[in-house]
């Protein structure tokens, strides 16, 4: 390369200021091909921005874009023979041109000798990092921050607590206390507490994308003993015989006994192991607490179960329990997207012990309202369990909710029989 030559070549199209321009755009698209093509569009370039061009170029008519392989067999036409247009560029710009797949592969080998790294100073970590250097679709975001600061102090703070998971039931502010000198360290809206959630769900599953639902995010922390909120997370539920230690809990027999309706918090629960209905075998479950209080004015005595709309932590912990203890379920919701969503988690949940009430088509014609779902009924297309899809079928043609609270008086008489 003659270093004269091209000086004079850099001085020329310095001295023009739409070159800056022009050949940034230049090597942005040399960077992003890995070699001289493509065309750079002009169109957006000014009336004197194209006058400077043609003094270069000669007439430009109405090119609407610029070849690079035109612009660089143009540089042979002219004085500035033999010079190409890429080592133009380095030294116009002051720098070498870096195509982007060297950039990416040079970034990608940082970012696995960084997993490396840490697998190493970290082996309580050694499997989770071989895991993230799969690359898979749930840990695309973490990759992105392999390579800064912040996350080496968060790997840190990963190992400490994978160290240190409680033996015990321990609040998430405490435990993170504990690990890192700052309660705030693992609130899951920051980046510690999503990854806390991703190696979490790791260690149970090997991998996959982990729950971002705020009470399936709950129900990963508790069965590594770790309590996001065990107070303002309750269930509600009436004639139901918890036990603890093999023995029936003192408040939920007084409960049964007085016929009292309980609001018990999760804080309670996990003193419970077992929980059955006071008669019977079967349980009923409501997600409207006016439903739920009007059935027990009417049928005190009535095994029954309110979620309060979408189910908690609590509410899942309670069904549990009754599952195990042999009990059936049988859940009635709104016929609405949501509703009908509930009732197939449930299904979903305990294939073998949930039984759907009054959400068949007959209580669907029943309960229809005026109330046109518009564009939520474009939700239950993600709803699939083959047990509620007449249910859904009519919505789709209806397109309009259906309520419980038209229900009651059969829900009534049909608990009457039983209890």
């Amino acid at each position: 390369m003659n270093k004269e030559i091209i000086c004079q070549a850099v001085t020329y199209f310095q001295s023009t200021p739409v070159y800056h321009k022009l050949f940034s755009e230049f090597r942005a698209k040399i960077e992003s091909l890995g070699r001289i093509g493509g065309t750079v569009n002009i169109e957006d370039y000014s009336a004197e921005e194209l006058e400077s061009l043609t003094l270069f170029f000669g007439e430009m008519g109405n090119k609407k874009a610029i070849p690079l392989i035109a612009f660089d067999e143009r540089l042979q036409e002219t004085k500035f023979v033999d010079i190409h247009l890429p080592e133009l560029l380095e030294v116009f710009f002051g720098e070498p041109i870096r195509f982007n797949k060297d950039v990416r592969k040079e970034k990608r080998d940082k970012e696995e000798e960084m997993l490396k790294k840490l697998g190493v100073t970290y082996p309580v970590l050694n499997g989770y990092f071989n895991y993230l250097s799969k690359r898979t679709a749930d840990s695309h975001w973490i990759i992105r921050l392999l390579l800064t600061d912040s996350f080496t102090l968060s790997a840190q703070f990963l190992a400490k607590a994978a160290n240190a998971l409680p033996q015990k039931f321990e609040r998430l502010p405490f435990f993170s206390q504990r690990v890192s000198g700052n309660p705030h360290t693992f609130d899951l809206s920051g980046m510690n507490g999503k990854l806390l959630i991703h190696f979490l769900h790791f260690r149970l599953y090997d991998g996959g994308a982990p729950p971002s639902g705020t009470e399936e995010v709950n129900e990963l922390l508790l069965q590594f003993l770790i309590l996001r909120d065990d107070i303002s997370n309750f269930v509600s539920f009436a004639n139901l015989l918890g036990t603890q230690d093999g023995t029936v809990h003192p408040v939920w027999y007084a409960a049964v006994k007085t016929e009292s309706a309980v609001n018990m918090p999760l804080r309670e629960l996990l003193l419970i192991d077992l929980v059955k209905p006071a008669v019977g075998t079967d349980v009923y479950v409501v997600e409207n607490s006016g439903i739920f209080s009007s059935l027990l004015d009417a049928v005190p005595s009535a095994p029954l179960v309110c979620t309060h709309g979408q189910f908690k932590l609590a509410g899942l912990r309670l069904l549990d329990f009754l599952v195990e203890s042999g009990s059936y379920v049988h859940y009635a919701g709104d016929f609405d997207p949501e509703g009908v969503a509930m009732a197939a988690r449930l299904l979903e949940r305990y294939p073998e012990r949930v039984r759907l009430w009054k959400m068949d088509s007959e209580s669907y014609a029943t309960a229809l309202s005026s109330f046109e779902l518009g564009d939520r009924v474009k939700k239950i297309g993600s709803i699939k369990h083959p047990d509620v899809q007449e249910i859904l079928a009519m919505m789709r043609e209806t397109k309009k909710a259906g309520y419980q609270e038209a229900l009651l008086e059969e829900m009534v008489n049909e608990l009457k029989e039983k209890y």
